[in-house]
Order: C-alpha cells, then sequence, then structure tokens
C-alpha cells in the first residue's frame, strides 16, 4: 500500500512540475524583435477595444485594426504613465525612471547626463534599435536611436512616421533582432488629419466629465477623425510586419500615451489623463484575446522587454517586469501607480505642482500650490475669448451649473482631492472632506510621501528647479 501510495504522490508531482514547465515555455527568454507603437495625446476611452468595454466610456471610438488586435493578445485595464505630458511621459517610458529621478520631469526637457536608456540596454543585447516619428526627447547620449521614416506634423503622406522608412528597417538585416518605437503625431492637435464623414456632431456622445456644447462637438470630430486615422497607421504597421515575415517573431506594443488636449486630461493626474491604453501582442506566447486587470506603469515597459529578450533587468532603475503577468502566472503586479505633474515651463503655464498616488479603489492628488490658479494653453483660451474652456465659461454665465463648475474645478482646486476611482471614474466627486475617508486619505498620503521620499521628489522645490532641466526650447518665467 505505501509503495502504491507513494508511486502516486511521485506521479502527481511529476505531472504539476511538467506543468508548470509548460506554462512558463510560452514565453521563454529569445531574441524576438520589438514595435513599440506609441500615440500622442491620446485618451485611453477613445481606443475602441476600451471605448466598448465599459458602459461609462462615450462609444464613439473606430477603430477596426485595433479592436482585432486587442483579440490577438494581452490587453490592460490598469495602465498608467506617471505625467501627462509628452516629454516627460516619453523619457519614463525609455528608461525604467519616474520623471524626477531621470530628470526629464518637466516638458520639453532633458533627461540627466549618463542615464541609460532603452537604446543603450537592447543594443547590448545585439539589437538594431530605432525610432520613427515624433522625438520630443534629450540629450542624443542619452537617446542614440537611429532615426528613420518621417516626423510629419500635418496632414501630408500615409502615415505621421513615414511607413517607408519603418518598412526599410524592418527588412533591412534579416540576422540581427530590431527594437523599433513608432511614435505617431496622432492625435495632437490641431487635428488636421482623417476622414471627419465618419462622425456626426450630433451623433456623438461627450463623456460626462466634459462640458457638452456645439463647438465642442465639432472639435471632437476633428479628434475622432485622427483617432480613426491613427488605427490605419497601426494596420499599415500589421501589414508591414506580415509582409516581411515578421509578425511570428515581433513582441509588438500599441499604448496610448497621456490624455488629450482637452480638460482635465493632458497637464493633469485625473485617470484621464495619467491612465493609458496598453496591449501586448506575442503570438504563441502571449495569450491571444486575454484580459489583466494588474497595474502597470511606464516605467515597468523596459524590465519586461529586457527579461523577454534574455537579458537582466538593471537593478537601479524604478521599473518592474511584469513577464509573470504575461505568462499569466500572476493576476497583480502593482499596488500603486504614482502620478506628477510640474506646470513650470508649460506654455501658458505658471507653478503648480501636482502629486497624486492611485490604489486600485483610490485616487490621492496633492494640489503643493493650490493657492494659485491652474494655468496652461488650456485656460489660456479664456484670454483668447475663444475655445473650449472661454466656450464653457460662457455656457457657465448663461446658467449652465455643470459648465460653471468645470471651469472653477479646472482653474481653482482644494489641495487634497480623494476619489473612489470604481464608483467614480471619470473623477468628478471629490471625497476628501467626508470622514468616513480620512484614515484612506492618510494611508494614501503617507505611500505618496515615501514614494516622493525615494524619488529625491522636494514638491514645491522640484517644481521651482524645472528650468534647470529644460531642454532649448524653453517656457520657464
Amino acid at each position: 500500500m505505501n509503495f502504491w501510495i507513494k508511486t502516486t504522490i511521485i506521479s502527481v508531482l511529476l505531472m504539476f512540475s511538467i506543468a508548470c514547465a509548460a506554462q512558463t515555455e510560452k514565453i521563454k527568454p529569445s531574441s524576438p524583435n520589438v514595435v513599440l507603437f506609441l500615440t500622442d495625446d491620446t485618451n485611453w476611452f477613445d481606443i475602441e477595444p476600451y471605448d466598448r468595454m465599459y458602459d461609462y466610456t462615450p462609444h464613439n471610438a473606430i477603430t477596426p485594426n485595433l479592436m482585432e488586435f486587442a483579440q490577438q493578445g494581452m490587453l490592460f485595464t490598469s495602465a498608467f504613465t506617471s505625467t501627462a505630458l509628452c516629454s516627460p511621459t516619453r523619457q519614463q517610458l525609455y528608461t525604467g525612471l519616474f520623471p524626477v529621478r531621470n530628470g526629464a520631469y518637466p516638458q520639453h526637457s532633458v533627461a540627466n547626463k549618463g542615464t541609460k536608456s532603452v537604446v543603450h540596454y537592447f543594443k547590448d543585447l545585439g539589437y538594431r534599435v530605432a525610432l520613427a516619428g515624433k522625438r520630443h526627447i534629450a540629450p542624443a547620449s542619452v537617446y542614440p536611436f537611429e532615426f528613420v521614416g518621417e516626423d510629419i506634423r500635418g496632414d501630408e503622406g500615409k502615415t505621421t512616421f513615414g511607413i517607408e522608412g519603418v518598412e526599410e528597417f524592418i527588412k533591412r538585416d534579416k540576422t540581427q533582432p530590431f527594437f523599433l518605437i513608432i511614435a505617431s503625431n496622432n492625435s495632437h492637435g490641431p487635428w488636421t488629419r482623417g476622414d471627419r464623414s465618419l462622425y456626426d456632431a450630433d451623433k456623438l456622445n461627450i463623456p460626462p466629465f466634459l462640458v457638452d456644447s456645439p463647438d465642442f462637438r465639432k472639435s471632437m470630430v476633428n479628434y475622432y477623425a485622427e483617432i480613426t486615422d491613427l488605427d490605419s497607421e497601426f494596420g499599415l504597421v500589421d501589414e508591414v510586419l506580415k509582409r516581411n515575415n515578421e509578425y511570428s517573431d515581433t513582441i509588438t506594443i500599441f499604448t496610448s500615451e497621456q490624455g488629450s488636449g482637452m480638460p482635465f486630461a493632458k497637464y493633469t493626474t485625473y485617470d484621464a489623463g495619467l491612465k493609458t491604453a496598453f496591449m501586448m501582442r506575442w503570438p504563441e506566447k502571449i495569450k491571444a484575446g486575454s484580459v489583466s486587470n494588474a497595474m502597470i506603469q511606464y516605467v515597468d515597459v523596459v524590465p519586461t522587454l529586457i527579461e523577454l529578450a534574455g537579458g537582466k533587468v538593471p537593478s537601479n532603475i524604478d521599473g518592474q517586469s511584469f513577464i509573470s503577468v504575461l505568462q499569466g502566472i500572476k493576476n497583480e503586479h502593482r499596488e500603486y501607480s504614482y502620478g506628477i505633474h510640474t506646470t513650470r515651463n508649460v506654455l501658458e503655464g505658471n507653478d503648480y505642482p501636482i502629486r497624486s498616488v492611485r490604489s486600485k479603489r483610490y485616487k490621492l492628488i496633492l494640489n503643493l500650490m493650490h493657492e494659485s490658479e491652474f494655468s496652461n494653453l488650456t485656460t489660456a483660451s479664456l484670454k483668447k475669448e475663444q475655445g473650449t474652456l472661454w466656450e464653457w465659461q460662457d455656457l457657465g454665465k448663461q446658467g449652465n451649473q455643470w459648465a460653471k463648475s468645470r471651469v472653477d474645478s479646472y482653474l481653482r482646486r482644494p489641495e487634497v482631492e480623494f476619489y473612489d476611482v470604481i464608483d467614480d471614474p471619470f473623477e468628478t466627486h471629490n471625497l476628501a472632506n467626508e470622514e468616513k475617508f480620512k484614515p484612506l486619505i492618510a494611508e494614501h498620503m503617507i505611500e505618496l510621501a515615501s514614494w516622493m521620499k525615494q524619488q529625491g521628489d522636494l514638491g514645491i522645490k522640484t517644481e521651482l528647479d524645472a528650468c534647470q532641466h529644460a531642454a532649448s526650447f524653453k517656457a520657464c518665467p
């Protein structure tokens, strides 16, 4: 009897170990190609797979290529950048370091000399590394990319990044793996690309945290046309991979950068600004059609890709590899995501530092100089007496209380904001003054303070020192 019991136990353990080995071998380190497709000023909820996933999103977007892509790999529902500004977002994504630690925390910024980026890490792994499209990064020593394709800021060409140059790079050398970042200029304003006839201004659903108005609907048509043009760009890249037999052995990532230039998105730490669409495909390695609720941040992308390529993750970066999530071994990754906004060096900006920390359910926002009035290109419309915020202000004067409250909330904020992002995903109801949330606020405040200390973030002083980290283009006072 003991013999049969022992034999059975050994057999079960052997079967279990084989099953575990089979699971981990789904993503065995190798040297896959990597295509990282990055958009510009795009709301996460305006990418169709996300837009159709929730009942509170507007259900406007038409992105058939990305709908198909979502079924080919893993879609992340809780991916975040830590800052809703173009230059700091890109530089954290490319270095695996949060903005204050890499130095590139204001807009139009430069990373600290000596910082390593994805270029260094993947060249050391034997890769060709290139970037097509928008750059907005500095200095060259930190980002020694091979630049391919074009950087088109208008409505010319098939794409905003030069699809012809992208294909030339991909097919140039079959003996060496490649890492290619494609940085589209869609959907950054002024929204001149795409087929506007696809969208009817009268039938659009306006996101519930914004104000419905005739002019805003017209501008949204232009924005959504560019979203669909963005989708077409992504489809062309997929065609290139298939045409050159690189589809199967290429890790492809689509991510939407920070939110759009409309109020409460870009320039803020609300989820409309910091939350991103993030989908990842590697045929036969990442389970097709899978969805993960694991919380990840942009700094986690570089270490994850290094590990997938068989490299050793550097110990001195902030990012943490989420390869175990891709393997289906773990369902969670981070407990908190962090946000930082620096207004100094933003065009039409003043000094208005913002910090935030988000758990799965709650978001704490700390406005460190809340006595000031928030200012940037969006608020500049008030001086010009034209544009979105000015139109909302005018509606408020005519008795539209929602428009009035939205303008007031954008310009003037309390020191502390606290939101239940499950019940209130667009963060319109501040809970900071409700007594029952005081313990949770204190808990999140401690977590935020700990992260700031680890980052060397001195809050207001860091804001006032931002010009020391600005590139040659400056909007500093």
